[in-house]
């Protein structure tokens, strides 16, 4: 099915020869090259900002060593997703170890973060993992993504959409909070963030179709995705001038 537009140009004055006339269905790009959610909710990729920082994710993810990093970790994912099942988490978040620690439980980030979710050592302790100098639950996966799955269920509860869920989980709740009141939008995407929480979901988007949709990734990152965009967006604002000037002359 392809991403379209079908405008009407016929007006109740049938003299005026463009008033006659049917606006041509103008085709630009199969709709299944749009058809990409996070956690059920639709991302906005007709807006050509958004099209832009999706196109450079992808782009940025198609290297050897994200493939070799996607066959290394196929098992311990197939452990994590039960776990948030459990929790009421969607499946889209599975894919979080890989951006915050590349699935190695040794990394440990400038502020303290550790662990296969990179969780902070106070969030740990919240969540019931033992965090010491013999032992640290952040290493183990089936034990941190159990105290990844509360979190995130908490995040969920305070703030009601996924996007921001993981907005939250790299910024921090109070961030997301105080930016939303500031701002008075509850929208990821017309949300004013730093750039590396603007970038955190189309990371996480990027992981999730390189391993669901390898074929739609290879053309989002090769082709001109962006370029068929642009000139939909070209071609729906011409149609809507000729629609209003067929109108205002009737």
């Amino acid at each position: 099915m392809a991403f379209s537009i079908a405008i009407m140009g016929e007006s109740p004055v049938s003299e005026v020869e463009v008033e006659k006339k049917e606006l041509k269905e103008i085709t630009i790009i199969d709709s299944d090259l749009l058809a990409i959610d996070f956690c059920g909710e639709a991302i906005p990729l007709s807006e050509l900002r958004i099209a832009e920082r999706y196109q450079n994710m992808i782009r940025n993810y198609d290297n050897p060593t994200f493939r070799k990093l996607m066959t290394t970790t196929k098992k311990r994912i197939k452990v994590i997703e039960p776990i948030l099942k459990k929790y009421g988490v969607p499946a889209d978040f599975k894919y979080l170890p890989l951006i915050e620690s590349a699935m190695n439980h040794d990394v440990t980030s400038h502020r303290g973060a550790g662990g296969y979710w990179q969780l902070m050592p106070s969030t740990a302790k919240s969540l019931g993992l033992v965090v010491n100098e013999t032992r640290d639950d952040r290493k183990n996966l089936v034990k941190s993504t159990h105290a990844a799955g509360k979190y995130l269920r908490g995040l969920y509860k305070q703030l009601g959409s996924w996007t921001l869920v993981a907005a939250a989980y790299n910024a921090g709740p109070t961030h997301i909070l105080n930016k939303m009141d500031a701002q008075n939008r509850d929208d990821y995407f017309k949300l004013r963030l730093n750039s590396e929480t603007t970038r955190y979901i189309y990371k996480i988007l990027a992981v999730k179709e390189w391993f669901s949709n390898p074929e739609r990734s290879r053309e989002w990152g090769s082709g001109n995705v962006v370029g068929r965009i642009a000139d939909f967006k070209t071609e729906q604002k011409k149609a809507e001038i000729q629609l209003a000037k067929a109108t205002s002359d009737s």
